[in-house]
């Protein structure tokens, strides 16, 4: 037995005590990895911890969306004139309209209008229109915005943002019909006539129906038309008897104003008649729907009163749109180099306000004759000054 050796212990590696101070050593290691895993980093120090860096990515990207959004509603808020609310609007939103022209004098027969239609801001998702008349029977309109004349009288047109209703502009419509007003008169005498223009104006915006003597030796008074140099005067001063009545623009006229026309398309230009001829009864009625609407002093700058208006020469045509919008078109300005060579001027040029007694119009064009418009146009001057008269009414 003394001499028996001893076997190695089996059992020690089994032991619980070596097997704790593994564990205890393993638990100590991983909290020392955890407390280390979750130390506070710096920028730098992120780059390969996946899930901070999309947590960190996620937060910056909704800050940026949300400063975007509220900037973009404080921008439509604030610059949008016809909006009442005060409340943000979502973007994409219409915030603004404006129309080519705001007002038309049409008559009845003639072509439809559309004026054209401009919506801010230029992204705005939905510019959709929606399209009224306040009266069907005066005017009216489609789906397109094509305004149609029916019957004499005055509406309004109103187009409307479907996407932003509180974004509205409207049309001031002015209608006449020239057959209506011709018959509707047949058989009154003179003083009855008489009677109701003074009721509707002053007696001065009616013309003599006498001749009166020349003022100068180049003038020529015949049946109640003055004539200078061969050319017919018609202006605030020199007014058109009430009976005359050439029943449409001249064979002349029509002859010279195809040929420009058929220039102009050779351009790639469309130049055409919205108004030309129109009687006396018809401009008495024109004028005094003026007259009711924006006021006798508004309405003299740019409708003549009856039988001082070139419209009854039937030397005058207002070409394409009777607006200001007309004027910055390739149309005006085509007309005002070329309309000469053709017989034409144009009537009542920019600058010759208070001369001509009229605002600029670059759309009335008015019949001399090649030599006479070639004349006038190359001395720069306006019909008044070129024959040296005045354009005032007798008041």
């Amino acid at each position: 037995m003394a001499n028996q050796k001893r076997k190695p212990n089996s059992t020690i590696s089994n032991s619980p005590l070596p097997l704790a101070i593994v564990v205890i050593f393993g638990l100590a290691a991983g909290v020392t990895l955890m407390v280390a895993d979750h130390a506070p980093r710096t920028r730098s120090g992120i780059e390969n911890s996946v899930p901070i860096v999309e947590e960190a990515l996620s937060s910056e990207t909704t800050t940026e969306v949300t400063a975007t959004t509220t900037a973009e509603s404080t921008s439509l808020t604030t610059t949008t004139k016809e909006t009442t609310t005060a409340q943000s609007l979502p973007p994409g939103s219409v915030t603004g309209l404006t129309l080519s022209f705001y007002d038309a004098a049409l008559k009845v027969g003639d072509k439809p209008v559309m004026p054209l239609v401009t919506m801010t801001p230029e992204n705005a998702t939905d510019k959709s229109e929606k399209w009224e008349s306040t009266d069907q029977k005066v005017a009216t309109v489609d789906w397109l915005g094509n305004i149609t004349p029916v019957g004499s009288g005055n509406c309004i047109i109103r187009v409307t943002s479907v996407n932003n209703p509180t974004v509205f502009a409207e049309v001031k419509i002015s209608v006449v019909d020239p057959n209506e007003t011709v018959t509707a008169k047949p058989k009154q005498t003179e003083s009855t006539a008489k009677t109701e223009t003074t009721a509707q104006s002053t007696s001065a915006a009616a013309p003599a129906e006498t001749s009166a003597a020349p003022e100068r030796a180049d003038m020529e008074i015949i049946d109640g038309v003055t004539y200078i140099q061969k050319v017919m005067i018609v202006n605030k001063t020199y007014a058109l008897p009430k009976s005359y009545h050439p029943n449409g623009l001249t064979a002349e006229t029509k002859t010279a104003f195809a040929e420009l026309q058929a220039a102009a398309t050779a351009e790639g230009l469309s130049i055409y008649s919205v108004s030309d001829y129109r009687s006396y009864e018809t401009q008495d009625t024109l004028y005094h729907n003026y007259v009711a609407r924006d006021g006798k002093e508004k309405a003299d700058t740019f409708s003549a009163r009856a039988g001082h208006s070139e419209h009854q020469t039937g030397l005058a045509i207002d070409c394409n749109y009777a607006g200001d919008a007309f004027h910055d078109t390739k149309e005006a300005k085509w007309l005002a180099e070329n309309a000469w060579k053709y017989g034409f001027i144009i009537r009542y040029p920019k600058g010759k306000e208070s001369i001509t007694g009229y605002k600029y119009e670059s759309w009335h064009i008015r019949y001399l004759g090649k030599d006479m418009a070639k004349k006038i146009f190359d001395s720069g001057l306006c019909l008044e000054e070129y024959f040296n008269i005045d354009s005032k009414y007798a008041e």
